[in-house]
């Protein structure tokens, strides 16, 4: 079918300006055209077998700027945004909402405060449990992480929450990190 459409063009043009010096260019103006063509179509390729296309790409890295005391299941958020690429993080409700289906890894490092109880986080696609954390009881500011990969349909939510159930405690500020990305 392109060579048909590439063919129709040249003896378009042979007949409109006709001459043998147009002849003899066009066979030189086909073969450099087929040729792009082809570098054009390789490209598609492999930039479609990659899965992803630039404005696909979704990263984002936010920390909690100041202590919190936490009620039971309230969503941490982490308000002071370093890296947002797709703004998929919404830095006002601590959400994370998936702009495409895929697969996607998340993390999160958490701080209990100095002199409080323990500490229990949940990390939550929906409302469904994905990970938990846990930071114990101690006399320094005690350290938890979490992390989780998973499958998520476009305009899922991942989010940070405190435990169901558990008591008021306090998260510290400065010391608490969410990220995550899209694998594919």
């Amino acid at each position: 079918m392109r060579n048909l459409y590439i063919n129709i063009l040249f003896s378009t043009i042979v007949l409109v300006y006709g001459g043998k010096d147009c002849c003899r260019n066009i066979g030189k103006a086909k073969a450099a055209l087929l040729g792009a063509i082809d570098t054009l179509q390789r490209t598609n390729r492999l930039l479609g077998e990659s899965g992803q296309t630039l404005d696909k790409k979704v990263a984002f890295h936010a920390r909690l700027s100041t202590d919190v005391t936490l009620g039971s299941s309230q969503t941490v958020i982490f308000d002071d945004v370093i890296t947002n690429i797709g703004s998929a993080y919404d830095f006002r409700t601590g959400h994370f909402s998936a702009p495409n289906d895929g697969v996607y890894f998340f993390a999160s490092t958490f701080l209990k405060t100095h002199g409080s109880s323990s500490l229990h986080l949940q990390m939550m696609k929906n409302n469904d449990m994905i990970s938990k954390g846990h930071a114990a009881i101690g006399r320094y500011a005690e350290a938890g992480s979490m992390n989780a990969i998973v499958s998520l349909k476009r305009g899922d939510t991942v989010i940070v929450r405190h435990h169901a159930g558990s008591v008021i405690e306090s998260i510290h500020g400065d010391w608490c990190f969410f990220s995550g990305y899209q694998v594919y």
